[in-house]
């Protein structure tokens, strides 16, 4: 019954059944209380064979839920009585059996059915299968009453010690309640004391140490290969705790290994000393610390990817190191310059980063550029939409809307800073929830946070907003690697090609068009690094770069080849013990077949002829009047005539790696959206 499952010690009520080798057994009274653990069962008086048939109900008004197609309530057969069990339910394929009541359903609907109706070794229908095939059970579920003490106890916890009620849903607590249960299967006939297994905070902080220090040298024996390879990507991040006023200083690790495989996973994080200021200095200092843990002594021995703060661009510099500059923080920037209008610093940290202001509609925001009132307009829009998400948060309305708006209605999404255009999701959010969220405040007489918003001043918003959002979503992935599709995203315009849109844009009010020209304006000053226009080359879809200019194609090919060279120069390193024994070898034998030589030489010279003289000249003649031929050749118009043979230090063009594979044509199979798959 013990499982190593973290997942075992708590059911979710559903009974998992597993087949008898015979389906026709009978059992007297105490066997099949030990057999069964439902209550239902624990009045059975009887040693009587009992059989249990599912026939799925069907989806009716009064049951609507899809489920019901395959589920049905179990239906137990005494003496040739048909008997209904209603607060159970089973699959009528599997006969996985579920409680059935007023709690919630979502384990049923989840339900997946891995047993074939074919198992089923019986001459009776499939649809009528016996159920005692499938109720010797490996796992047994605790009793209700047991399993309402233990939510009781949990809730006293909860309460009483402030805990997070997510924490009922950890894997950590579920498998030291596992563990508890195997403890107590094991020393079921001994008398033990519980407190004995707890220790003091002292020594599990020491332990916390020891498995800290395990698991360190464990990742530093893992990304010794891709840091060998240069594969190995470093994000460092901070951000503050504005509660605790504390900052931290986090490290992303991404690296495809040999088999070309894409892992990520937080390095470190470590709170940033108080008494520091986080200057470029100090940053460089205590990334230096972190590296050291790792076994990585040098700065560019990993590659980097960094917001544009100032002080973390003053950290590079001053390791001589070029980070890339993270893509999101930049289209973060972009929409603060665009709606406010301000020559913000274009360096900026997750702490410095400031959520677009509520109060929008004042004209400050805008400096002293004039602003038509359709762009004020869209200003309006966003702060209307912003005050009324946060009237709902505050008054608990939320609740409402879902109950009033239907299966599919979500609540609304607060604008927060920690999200990356998190406005959009607040505005989507009420466009889909409008109709919903204007009952909700009918009921409670606030329609005022509604009246000066319209659902055509959502859309125009939304479309205004939909190719960031777009360009966000592709690039962020945790899968794969998204280098080479920041140029694409990039392009703003191009997300209007679809024609729906395309018809709107003919009409689009003069408001959206002032701020979409402004965003297309800032993304046209993004300058990308070198490798972003490598790695949109490498890959075997956009190989072509058949957007980009032709001086940039050149300028990528060429870094291409460079890096290709420093890749064989350090393979030629790394063999060069192999190659200086094979040049020794060579030597000997130079200097061997040297002095044979020299021996053959002494007895030729002994002997010379008059006539190999005679030779000589007239090669010497001949070769004048070559050479004089030639000058003459070359400066007539017969030169290009096929008679004549020339002398050239012209060697034809040999293509290279990249060159076969930019030539190459590639099938459409093997070329995926996945770059390591290719």
């Amino acid at each position: 019954m013990a499982s190593a499952n973290p997942t075992s010690s708590f059911p979710d009520s559903r009974f998992v059944n597993d087949p008898l080798p015979s389906a026709t057994a009978t059992f007297n009274k105490e066997q099949l209380k030990s057999k069964f653990n439902l209550a239902i069962l624990d009045d059975l008086d009887r040693k009587k064979e009992v059989k249990y048939t599912v026939v799925a109900n069907g989806i009716t008004k009064s049951h609507a839920a899809v489920w019901w197609s395959k589920f049905g309530f179990t239906k137990e057969i005494v003496s040739g009585e048909t008997h209904s069990i209603s607060n159970f339910v089973s699959c009528q394929h599997c006969f996985a059996t579920y409680r059935y009541g007023a709690s919630s359903t979502e384990s049923i609907s989840h339900h997946q059915c891995h047993a074939a109706t074919s198992s089923c070794a019986f001459t009776f229908n499939k649809s009528h299968c016996t159920l005692d095939a499938y109720f010797n059970k490996n796992k047994k579920q605790f009793r209700v009453s047991e399993q309402q003490n233990l939510t009781k106890l949990f809730s006293i916890w909860i309460s009483d010690s402030f805990r997070p009620i997510s924490i009922i849903d950890d894997s950590g607590l579920r498998e030291i309640c596992s563990y508890f249960y195997d403890l107590g299967t094991k020393n079921a006939d001994r008398h033990m004391d519980v407190q004995s297994l707890f220790q003091s905070k002292q020594t599990v902080s020491r332990c916390i140490i020891d498995q800290a220090h395990y698991y360190r040298v464990q990742l530093t024996e893992l990304i010794k290969e891709p840091i060998e390879n240069k594969s190995l990507t470093i994000s460092p991040d901070m951000w503050c705790d504005r509660y605790r006023q504390i900052s931290y200083l986090g490290l992303t690790v991404t690296y495809v290994d040999s088999n070309m495989k894409y892992h990520k996973f937080t390095m470190s994080c470590r709170d940033f000393p108080v008494d520091l200021s986080k200057s470029g200095e100090n940053i460089s200092k205590i990334l230096k610390e972190e590296l050291n843990r790792f076994g990585i002594d040098h700065f560019d021995s990993v590659n980097w990817i960094s917001d544009r703060g100032s002080n973390f661009i003053r950290c590079f510099n001053l390791n001589m190191v070029i980070p890339i500059h993270c893509f999101a923080h930049r289209l973060h920037n972009v929409l603060t310059v665009t709606f406010i209008n301000e020559k913000i610093d274009g360096y900026f940290n997750d702490e410095d980063i400031d959520d677009i202001p509520d109060k929008l509609g004042q004209d400050e925001f805008l400096g002293n550029e004039f602003i038509t009132m359709a762009a004020k307009k869209i200003l309006l829009t966003i702060s209307y939409t912003k005050t009324l998400v946060r009237f709902v948060k505050k008054t608990n309305l939320n609740e409402l809307i879902v109950k009033l708006g239907g299966d599919d209605t979500k609540t609304l999404k607060q604008s927060v800073t920690t999200r990356w255009l998190s406005l959009f999701i607040c505005v989507e959010s009420v466009y889909s929830n409008y109709d919903a969220t204007l009952l909700a405040l009918e009921s409670r007489r606030t329609t005022k946070y509604m009246n000066d918003l319209r659902k055509n001043s959502l859309i125009d918003l939304l479309l205004l907003l939909a190719p960031i959002n777009a360009a966000l979503q592709a690039i962020q992935t945790d899968e794969t690697p998204s280098l080479h599709l920041l140029h694409q995203q990039k392009k703003y315009s191009k997300i209007f090609q679809n024609s729906c849109v395309a018809e709107y844009l003919l009409a689009e009010p003069s408001g959206v068009q002032f701020f979409r020209e402004h965003i297309h304006l800032e993304l046209n000053k993004i300058i990308f690094d070198a490798r972003h226009y490598m790695s949109m080359c490498l890959h075997p879809a956009l190989h072509e770069m058949n957007e980009l200019p032709e001086h940039t194609k050149m300028n990528c090919h060429e870094n291409i080849r460079k890096l290709l060279q420093e890749e064989e120069a350090q393979l030629s390193v790394l063999d060069q013990t192999t190659r200086n024994d094979a040049l020794a070898m060579r030597k000997q034998r130079k200097m061997l077949n040297q002095f044979l030589d020299e021996e053959d030489d002494d007895e030729k010279e002994c002997t010379p002829s008059s006539s190999h003289q005679d030779e000589l000249d007239i090669d010497q003649d001949d070769s004048d009047v070559y050479h004089k031929s030639s000058i003459r050749r070359s400066s007539s118009e017969s030169s290009l005539s096929t008679e004549f043979s020339y002398k050239t230090n012209y060697q034809a063009f040999k293509p290279d790696e990249l060159d076969r594979y930019l030539e190459s044509d590639l099938s459409s199979t093997i070329v995926k959206a996945n770059p390591l798959e290719f």
